[in-house]
């Protein structure tokens, strides 16, 4: 919307916009499809592993699971560092990029049996320090547990007379000048015909034959 706005200040033509789910999923399938366009060759399943770099998916630790991106060659000498185990980096299995694609598996029972050890809160803290990108895999408890998403009051409440209060997602858009939030719960199966008939032009009688009728 940002992009049109600006060509009709820079041109004073507006324009329709159209943007579907279906072009949005093809869309973001951007490399793997061009890939596919170019070669016609069926891209494999790999789960959450990435295609073109290893180690770059998640990793079960002693209590849970963790993303870890060690991709980048400076990254990957640092993360088998932090792991205790510098000797990686020469293994040839697992020298350079392609070494470790190709030798994926290995790989991965080599990190998984490291991180076995210890909870993914450990792991968190020695690859942070160290410099490597990584993440918890949290489970919804944790999710709404995590203090950043308590901090931004992701979760608010809304009345409700039979219900009381009602735990809500608010929309994640925040802005300076508007009020965007949840502000009443979900109506109930038909809480609102009656309302919505009167605005059709239905009388308050009409209505009622149509609830005598079992109509509404």
């Amino acid at each position: 919307m940002l992009a049109a706005l600006y060509e009709r200040q820079r041109t004073g033509q507006g324009q329709k916009i159209e943007c579907s789910l279906l072009e949005t999923a093809v869309a973001f399938s951007s490399w793997t499809s061009a890939g596919w366009l170019a070669d016609h060759v069926e891209p494999t399943r790999m789960g959450s592993r990435h295609r073109q770099n290893a180690p770059y998916q998640r990793f079960e630790t002693k209590d849970g699971y963790m993303m870890i991106g060690g991709s980048a060659q400076a990254i990957w000498e640092r993360c088998a560092k932090a792991l205790g185990h510098p000797e990686w980096t020469a293994d040839p299995r697992f020298r350079r990029g392609p070494d470790r694609r190709k030798h994926r598996v290995e790989l991965e029972k080599e990190i998984t049996a490291v991180l076995a050890t210890a909870p993914t809160a450990h792991w968190i803290k020695v690859l942070d320090d160290a410099g490597v990108p990584c993440g918890p895999v949290y489970n919804y408890e944790q999710l709404f547990a995590d203090p950043q998403v308590v901090h931004r009051e992701m979760v608010v409440h809304a009345d409700d007379t039979e219900l009381g209060r009602v735990p809500h997602i608010r929309t994640p858009i925040r802005m300076s000048a508007s009020d965007v939030a949840v502000r009443v719960t979900a109506p109930k199966l038909g809480e609102h015909t009656g309302a919505i008939l009167a605005g059709l032009g239905y009388s308050p009688s009409d209505i009622e034959a149509l609830r005598g009728d079992r109509v509404i």
